[in-house]
């Protein structure tokens, strides 16, 4: 089976360190870094993501599924000023930056299951989405952007949050949406699902991530929807207990 990711790609950079006074000149906590780390997320994170899940699954198999990954270049940062001892983050500063998608592969039909990652930054247009939505076999779509009529009813299925839902406009009678409600887990239809084990939270840096690649791998292989939908719960309940964006 052949997998491909496109979207946008950031830096995720994470400084770690503590604040235990307070500046003399402003109140504003004095941050002592004293270590960090370094990851690429957003679309690089939902292949990243793919990868780890097909080699969980496939692990005593020889032979994995093919994963392709169609993204920009990164530019900047996305840094993230963090205490080290309760992972609360004071600041986050933004200097990446992303261009437009000149062109998308010209073999999308080849490809069992095209996954979207789209932040909305700019790489991919209203017209990448529909002309997508329309070229692949089975398409997946998280996405910040709002409603569009023009493709929001041709992805098989489309990923937002509550807040997302809310915020951006979508339609409450999509057949195809899926709305992720944090620790209450998630909506498909007219259906609730549940957490089957809700854990403690550090970081829900990429879990959107990391559910999207997971719902996809697993609808991919079963044409299941509640299973999918339960084992992308179970693997975002894994990464949101550790600190930083990480995989499963």
């Amino acid at each position: 089976m052949k997998f491909l990711v496109i979207g946008e790609t950031c830096s995720d950079r994470f400084c770690y360190g503590n604040a235990s006074r307070l500046c003399p000149e402003a109140p504003a906590p004095v941050f002592v870094p004293e270590g960090g780390a370094e990851s690429l997320g957003m679309a690089t994170n939902v292949y990243k993501n793919l990868q780890a899940v097909d080699k969980k699954v496939n692990k005593n198999l020889p032979v994995r599924h093919q994963i392709e990954l169609c993204t920009n270049t990164p530019c900047g940062h996305k840094t993230r000023y963090l205490d080290k001892a309760s992972n609360q983050m004071f600041l986050r500063v933004d200097t990446d930056s992303y261009n437009a998608c000149r062109k998308l592969p010209n073999n999308i039909e080849q490809y069992d299951a095209v996954v979207v990652s789209d932040y909305n930054k700019g790489f991919l247009s209203d017209k990448n989405l529909l002309e997508i939505a329309q070229r692949a076999r089975l398409s997946f779509l998280d996405t910040k952007k709002q409603c569009n009529p023009l493709w929001s009813r041709k992805f098989s299925f489309i990923k937002i949050n509550e807040k997302e839902y809310e915020e951006n406009r979508w339609e409450q009678s999509l057949e195809n949406l899926i709305i992720t409600k944090a620790g209450r887990g998630c909506s498909h239809g007219n259906k609730n699902y549940r957490l089957k084990k809700p854990c403690e939270v550090r970081d829900v840096s990429g879990a959107g991530d990391t559910f999207l690649a997971a719902f996809s791998y697993s609808f991919a292989l079963t044409y299941n929807i509640d299973d999918s939908i339960l084992y992308a719960q179970d693997c975002c309940q894994k990464v949101i207990s550790k600190k930083g964006v990480v995989t499963i």
